[in-house]
């Protein structure tokens, strides 16, 4: 970025004998001033600066996929408020930057886009652009779509949003188009097992549940709609991969015991694993446990102490603490602010690390 003075500093050497010379050396100095206390505060609000969109595309039938997009920008940004998410962004900014690697976020069952908007946000101030989806379906205003349904819809509505960002999107030609990576959470996790490769088998859904039926998934009666026949009968060729897709984080992935050991494999990206020892919801052994047994390129596994399943998503306002105490609620003594700051400066390390062209 650069600016122009309307004055040259060397004219603050002409000596002042009249009294506009007097009068535009005063101004000059004042000028200077102004710009001394205000151009840092200019450029630091440039500089560095995130830019977001706001929009939505369809899904393969017609229903709206909400996105939020975030990425590096030249222009000022401002406080602005999402539903209950407050960020200072370049709203519609110009983006900054060519062949920024691309990350893709995927929300739990009955989460949205702005789950993960603080990660969004430091990803996209350390060079990427950040793109968070809302499944049709399967979100905080409507989960109305039965599970069989949302297992399989997911890994497509993520294929088409890649679609879209590549192809479509205004911005996609800042875009390095090999460079993508994912982060899944719980049902997102479980998304981005199958968008890297992994095949469930129908089958070991209702057996694993028969076998522990304590784990959160099971008791919510999922189990029993996917031990039908006609659920077990269904083709494999169902699951949609993205072979775009560089590398993934998976946390707490829901139903991971359900992937087919030998296509886990087969999975040649690399992977880094977080769970929490105290998530009851999506056990540690039977999920991140399992996938550590199985994926080949597993680069970190992170056993979180003290973590409970919802300690993954961010820290809650005093509003969300009102309205869902067992989302925004810790094992005593567990610091959810701390560990998300770490949290996020690791996403940006394994996404440098194995994506970031500068690397």
């Amino acid at each position: 970025m650069s600016i122009v003075l309307p004055f040259k500093p060397a004219s603050l050497g002409i000596v002042a004998t009249s009294p506009h010379q007097k009068f535009g050396r005063f101004f000059m100095k004042w000028l200077l001033r102004l710009l001394a206390i205000t151009l840092p505060i200019f450029i630091a609000e440039s500089a560095g600066a995130v830019g977001f969109q706001y929009l939505s595309i369809p899904d393969d039938t017609g229903r709206p996929i909400e996105l939020g997009i975030w990425y590096p920008s030249n222009s000022i940004t401002a406080p602005t408020t999402l539903g209950d998410v407050a960020q200072t962004v370049a709203v519609n900014g110009e983006i900054a930057g060519d062949h920024l690697p691309m990350v893709i976020f995927s929300h739990g069952s009955a989460g949205r886009f702005t789950d993960r908007s603080e990660s969004a946000l430091v990803l996209a101030k350390a060079g990427f652009v950040a793109v968070s989806l809302t499944y049709p379906g399967d979100n905080y205003k409507d989960s109305g779509d039965k599970v069989v349904q949302i297992l399989l819809n997911r890994p497509r509505q993520t294929s088409r949003v890649l679609d879209y960002m590549m192809q479509t999107w205004p911005g996609r030609d800042h875009l390095e188009k090999s460079e993508i990576g994912f982060y899944g959470f719980s049902a997102g996790g479980f998304t981005g097992l199958v968008a890297i490769g992994g095949t469930p088998d129908w089958k070991l859904f209702p057996v694993h549940c028969a076998a522990d039926p304590l784990e959160g998934v099971c008791q919510q009666g999922s189990a029993a709609v996917l031990s039908r026949p006609q659920v077990a009968a269904r083709p494999v060729s169902e699951w949609q991969h993205d072979a775009r897709i560089k590398a993934a984080v998976l946390v707490s992935p829901g139903w991971a015991f359900s992937f087919d050991p030998s296509s886990l494999s087969k999975i040649k990206i690399p992977v880094e694993l977080w769970g929490g020892s105290e998530d009851h919801v999506v056990p540690f052994e039977s999920n991140v446990g399992y996938l550590q047994r199985y994926l080949p390129h597993v680069i970190a596994v992170h056993d979180v102490k003290d973590a409970r399943h919802y300690s993954f998503l961010k820290p809650c306002s005093e509003a969300a603490r009102a309205l869902n105490l067992e989302i925004c609620s810790d094992q005593p003594g567990f610091d959810r602010v701390a560990f998300q700051e770490s949290l996020n400066r690791d996403l940006v390390r394994f996404f440098r690390s194995e994506l970031a062209t500068d690397k």
